[in-house]
């Protein structure tokens, strides 16, 4: 069976075109979602007080239902967006300060590593008195269907820096 080139290059040009487009749609399904679990304390616009502590809760999407939920959790001077997201952090410049990582276990399983605190310190900042600073969280989404390896949820809340 003879083919011709014309044929050939038709078909080559398909299968590059639907590759292109395969690539594109898991590319899309990386990154940031609009999926993120809740901080319940601080509640937003909380007072935070430098060098004392405050109480921490978040209650966790755990978008893909993996058996640990990874969290960074972070003080920012202006909200983080999206593209302020890279590798389940916050990228460098968007934070003044990084409470620390944590791995929250889901489904009644033993904790790992280290689990997020019943409360946080405030740390000192070069900020103004009665400053509005961002309380984020960044989660990270192990294990999706569909061959996608990680997924994050941003979420933030405001707190007030007295």
């Amino acid at each position: 069976m003879r083919f011709s080139a014309a044929f050939l290059s038709a078909i080559a040009l398909a299968a590059a075109s639907c590759s292109q487009a395969a690539s594109l749609a898991v590319a899309k399904r990386q990154g940031v979602v609009p999926a993120h679990g809740l901080t319940v304390q601080p509640a937003d616009g909380s007072t935070v007080t430098p060098g004392a502590a405050f109480p921490f809760e978040y209650e966790n999407e755990n978008y893909c239902e993996s058996g640990y939920s990874p969290i960074s959790v972070y003080l920012s001077t202006s909200p983080p967006t999206d593209a302020d997201v890279s590798g389940g952090e916050l990228v460098d410049g968007s934070f003044v300060y990084k409470f620390g990582d944590y791995l929250i276990a889901n489904f009644g399983l033993p904790p790992m590593e280290t689990p997020p605190p019943p409360t946080l310190t405030a740390p000192t900042l070069d900020v103004a008195d009665d400053a509005t600073l961002y309380l984020s969280v960044v989660e990270t989404y192990r294990d999706c269907p569909g061959g996608v390896a990680l997924e994050y949820g941003l979420e933030t809340t405001t707190v007030l820096y007295e």
